[in-house]
């Protein structure tokens, strides 16, 4: 079976999280850097390829009304060009997972200022773990 990844697109860093090859486990897998989002897609892809995997999820940031924020266009932009280059993209609601992701390193005891390079592909995890939980209802 094939993996999935799930993208926390943050404007400075990028949070990404991948199942393992059953789906069962959504962990986190590495942060990378902004540049550009040719670079990104460049990065991404190159992830998706060598890890066999067959769905993108991307983090839509949603208000708490579930109205599109300001980083929903930016997502949606970025979905679409990753999808033109044939890879399989989900936009997935993220509200609270960055939010949740530093409740957890705080309750292992890291500061937010230590603990940066791992908010955000602990976020992607989140968001990947509310997806999985939502395709095995179905």
């Amino acid at each position: 079976m094939s993996r999935i990844l799930a993208i926390d697109l943050g404007t400075r860093r990028i949070g990404l999280a991948m199942t393992d090859a059953l789906r069962m486990i959504a962990s986190p897998y590495k942060t990378l850097h902004y540049r550009s989002d040719k670079h990104l897609i460049a990065e991404v892809l190159a992830i998706v390829e060598a890890n066999a995997v067959e769905t993108v999820v991307i983090g839509l940031p949603l208000n708490e009304n579930s109205s599109e924020s300001g980083g929903s266009l930016r997502c949606r932009s970025f979905a679409a060009k990753l999808s033109r280059s044939g890879v399989d993209t989900v936009l997935w609601d993220e509200r609270y997972t960055s939010r949740d992701a530093e409740e957890s390193l705080r309750r292992c005891g890291l500061d937010r200022r230590r603990a940066l390079n791992k908010i955000d592909s602990i976020a992607a995890s989140y968001i990947l773990e509310d997806y999985l939980s939502e395709i095995r209802k179905r």
